[in-house]
């Protein structure tokens, strides 16, 4: 199969709104693997709630205490996957994290509206994260929801702490910044992907369903970025279980410009 094409259509698309989902989408054998391999992660970590689980493709799983698998390093560097990220952040590429959102059914948390990035240690801030549900994502069981162009500012907004432990993240943007009857849902089959800015405003509600709704998040970033290791341990002291200080950097495209360190984190 050959590496999938944004058309220059879909390219303003996604520079006008802040995210995009091509019409290409992952292998339905290979969307079952991962969900194989999803299992696999909860069982191998009973301990951990399936709301959020950091790092699954680092096998020691870095301070969350995840013990992952080499197998999500695979999944977030597919072809297909870098072929279309060259195109939206140039051919230097970089990949940080992966995330696994469980979405557990009828409890499964809400997530407030907000921007990526506030905490991530990369000078300048360009990141751009991958999302793939690994089950079909409905109106009804929390779907991520954005708010079309409020990445243009290049900027993040203000944001408040607010108590729950209903939610997945307690910092909040302020509702002046974004007017939420503008909000558009992300309604996806199982295995479609969408590709988003890090300034987005975005956010999702509670699954009230009787089915989970999970998905894998890869952050990639450009190789003209650095990703500041020790302003990153600076930040894990407030946020411990986020490891952004011994966070592991994979060159999967290019070139790095800007003098990473590809040691740290690295066994």
């Amino acid at each position: 199969m050959t590496d999938p094409h944004l058309s220059d259509a879909e390219l303003t698309r996604y520079r006008e709104r802040g995210w995009i989902v091509p019409d290409w989408q992952l292998p339905a054998d290979l969307v079952a693997e991962m969900r194989a391999e999803y299992e696999a992660l909860l069982a191998r970590n009973p301990g951990l709630a399936s709301d959020i689980i950091l790092a699954p493709h680092q096998t020691t799983g870095g301070s969350m205490g995840v013990t992952g698998s080499e197998r999500w390093l695979d999944f977030a560097t597919h072809p297909g996957l870098i072929a279309i990220a060259r195109q939206l952040i140039g051919d230097d590429i970089i990949l940080w994290g992966t995330t696994l959102f469980g979405k557990p059914p009828l409890n499964g948390k809400e997530t407030p509206w907000h921007q990526d990035g506030e905490y991530y240690p990369i000078e300048p801030l360009e990141v751009l994260t991958v999302w793939i549900p690994l089950d079909d994502v409905t109106p009804e069981n929390g779907p991520m929801t954005f708010i079309p162009g409020s990445h243009k500012d290049r900027r993040l907004f203000r944001h408040s702490w607010i108590e729950g432990d209903d939610k997945t993240i307690n910092l909040v943007c302020d509702a002046e910044h974004f007017d939420e009857a503008e909000a558009e849902p992300l309604i996806l089959r199982a295995g479609q992907v969408s590709f988003h800015d890090v300034y987005m405003i975005h956010g999702s509600t509670a699954n009230h369903t009787d089915k989970r709704r999970a998905a894998f998040i890869i952050r990639l970033m450009p190789a003209t970025s650095f990703y500041n290791h020790a302003r990153g341990a600076e930040t894990g002291k407030k946020h411990p279980a986020q490891g952004y200080g011994t966070r592991p950097l994979h060159l999967v495209s290019g070139t790095d410009r800007a003098g990473n360190d590809f040691q740290i984190g690295h066994s």
